[in-house]
């Protein structure tokens, strides 16, 4: 069911007996990223409940489709939109997620309990009908998100998240459990994750690019300004405990 990973019972995921999902996982991974500009101070904000060093203004929109993710091998594929800002912490160059979306509700469970991710659910589109030429759509509980149309340009700008030689590597997110009698957090900490990540060269291409508004998933706001866009892709996405970097860093509640 969950490819070559075992469970891990006593590993820390509810049943104990039974858990819920595997601790491990791989996928390969296709992904339109849209770059672009934020007011900083629109993103400090996000970060405020959070000990990250936001490193500029850049904030990158990804729709990842992953084939094949071992998460989700009963849909044989999984998608994230994950939106992406560069990141200090300690001696730390590496990247958080301030919007997370996921189709899978296995993904969701596994990425909020284990690393802190702020998934939420979502439906999608992503659809590729000329070689890299992709459209695609996210939706929550039928409220539109996000919508997207890139066509590869060899003329078009590569903008990455930073302009630095080697870029941020690796996620870091500040992980939370409720009190389960008041609204506040009873535990916090902050997880970092590196893994395997054998990225293509970047694709340049044109976006159609819209965010829509909503109350409760207020990505309009940002009111972000495209800088670029490019096409990436992986046949090697993270793989477990052998091969990742995975750690918890300082616990910061109580």
């Amino acid at each position: 069911m969950f490819g070559p990973y075992p469970m891990h019972p006593d590993g820390g995921v509810n049943p104990p007996y039974s858990p819920a999902f595997p601790m491990e996982w791989d996928a390969r991974i296709r992904t339109v990223e849209v770059v672009t500009q934020v007011e900083q101070a629109k993103v400090r904000d996000l970060l405020a409940g959070t000990p990250f060093e936001l490193v500029n203004d850049r904030v990158a929109f990804r729709f990842m489709l992953s084939p094949g993710h071992t998460l989700a091998l009963w849909q044989r594929e999984m998608f994230d939109l994950m939106v992406t800002v560069p990141v200090r912490y300690q001696d730390l160059y590496t990247q958080t997620h301030i919007y997370m979306y996921c189709s899978d509700p296995m993904g969701i469970c596994a990425g909020r309990e284990l690393f802190g991710y702020t998934k939420k659910d979502c439906t999608y589109t992503f659809q590729q009908d000329l070689p890299h030429r992709i459209d695609g759509s996210v939706t929550r509980r039928n409220m539109p998100l996000a919508e997207f149309d890139f066509t590869p340009d060899d003329q078009a700008p590569i903008v990455r998240l930073t302009d630095d030689e080697v870029l941020p590597s690796g996620e870091i997110h500040v992980r939370r459990l409720s009190h389960p009698a008041r609204p506040e957090p009873v535990y916090a900490d902050v997880v970092y994750r590196n893994f395997p990540l054998e990225y293509s060269e970047p694709l340049p291409g044109r976006v159609d690019f819209t965010l829509h508004a909503s109350e409760y998933d207020p990505l309009a706001e940002l009111k972000p300004e495209v800088l670029g866009a490019h096409f990436l892709s992986t046949e090697v996405f993270a793989g477990g405990f052998s091969t990742e970097d995975r750690r918890l860093l300082t616990q910061l509640i109580p």
